[in-house]
């Protein structure tokens, strides 16, 4: 039997046993009526499977042609089936991982915006540890790391729990329950997380001994506490990296309530950085070494501490590890809200990634210079070669 209905944009239905759903044309809605029609009328299995057989060519979607027409971004090369990003008609060398195609065809079946994963990539394709990992022969594992990681799926426990208090099935709650790992912005930023301690200490400016950073009040008849001290806003307060704490390389805290040199403090407002990439560990074999350390959910659970929102550039990224903490190694990050307590300004996405993107044109501008020296001194090393071998 073929069923068929116009929903919105897309015809769906069934052939036998099979769903499907497909973007409407009126030429394609009338052949497939017709083969309805004919499938109401045959009188033998060899005529009804004939009609299937006829159907099912109709229902394929031709998921290459649809990306190549929805986004002048993607290039597919018809021989090998690989995906590349393309800009000016200039095609990149590197191809997308499977998983990344796989979750852009999820998109366009779910009529969601995939444009994010595209920026993503884009931004991916900046990073120079990528690059370094090319020459040395690893750089589509790098890839393959970098996307599977951001590809990671969690299942939410409390809110598996409460799925299943309201009388759904652990199965079915199970996947309710489960979301990507990793946001993505809309400009193609990771939005991860970062776990701190709070510093709660300070020292005497005249004694310099360790003395309280927030004054508990407390009621005179009672001695209970009534209030901890703790600034308004969250970016009145101190954190730092809830494992190394103040041991490492220290980094650069920028921002209106930042510090001018490198410290080992984590503040919501700022970008976090290494002033060098010999400064993060970019061997992805190993781990719990130098670098910022930053992550999704499952990184989260691994650690006790404060929870930080982060935005991450993904060019800023170092090395993606092969462990169960969750946790990845960047150069450089943003801390733009936290679990601890109440923002007193908004972060957005925008503004960070107009900085990374400025980053990347000094980048750009700089390798074209650098270029530009190196070919100048070529010449004149030819023109030496020449004199001397005249």
């Amino acid at each position: 039997m073929i069923t068929l209905n116009v929903i919105d944009n897309k015809i769906c239905g069934s052939y036998g046993d099979t769903p499907f759903a497909v973007d409407y044309s009126q030429e394609l809605y009338t052949s497939m009526t017709n083969l309805a029609v004919a499938s109401q009328t045959v009188e033998t299995v060899e005529e009804y499977n004939a009609v299937l057989e006829a159907f099912a060519p109709l229902c394929v979607v031709d998921y290459t042609k649809t990306i190549e027409t929805q986004c002048e971004f993607i290039h597919v090369n018809k021989a090998t089936g690989e995906f590349f990003l393309k800009h000016n008609s200039v095609v990149s060398t590197i191809p997308m991982p499977q998983a990344l195609v796989d979750r852009i065809f999820e998109s366009l079946d779910k009529e969601l915006d995939f444009m994010p994963l595209v920026k993503m990539w884009t931004r991916w394709l900046r990073n120079p540890i990528l690059w370094r990992k090319m020459k040395q022969g690893h750089g589509n594992d790098f890839c393959e790391r970098f996307f599977n990681f951001v590809n990671m799926k969690y299942t939410h426990p409390k809110m598996k729990d409460t799925l299943i208090e309201q009388g759904l099935t652990d199965e079915a709650a199970s996947k309710r329950a489960e979301m990507y790992q990793m946001k993505i912005t809309h400009e193609g930023l990771l939005n991860g997380y970062k776990v701190s301690r709070e510093v709660l200490h300070k020292y005497d400016q005249e004694t310099g001994e360790e003395v309280d950073r927030y004054k508990r009040t407390f009621n005179i008849d009672t001695g209970e506490i009534e209030g901890d001290g703790l600034p308004e806003h969250v970016e009145d307060r101190l954190f730092e990296p809830s494992m190394m704490g103040s041991s490492g390389d220290a980094f650069f805290c920028e921002g209106t309530n930042g510090y001018a040199n490198p410290q080992h403090f984590i503040k919501v407002g700022c970008t976090h950085r290494l002033e060098s990439w010999d400064q993060v560990n970019v061997d992805d074999r190993r781990s719990c070494v130098k670098g910022l350390h930053i992550g999704g959910l499952m990184y989260i659970n691994c650690y006790s501490g404060e929870i930080h929102n982060i935005f991450v550039d993904p060019m800023h990224i170092g090395a993606v590890p092969d462990d169960d903490t969750g946790a990845i190694r960047c150069k450089q990050y943003f801390v733009h809200s936290s679990l601890a307590g109440v923002n007193g300004s908004i972060y957005h996405s925008s503004s960070y990634a107009a900085l990374t993107d400025a980053e990347w044109d000094d980048m750009r501008a700089q390798a074209v210079q650098e270029k530009s020296e190196r070919k100048i001194q070529s010449d004149r090393e030819v023109t030496e070669l020449n004199a001397l071998c005249s």
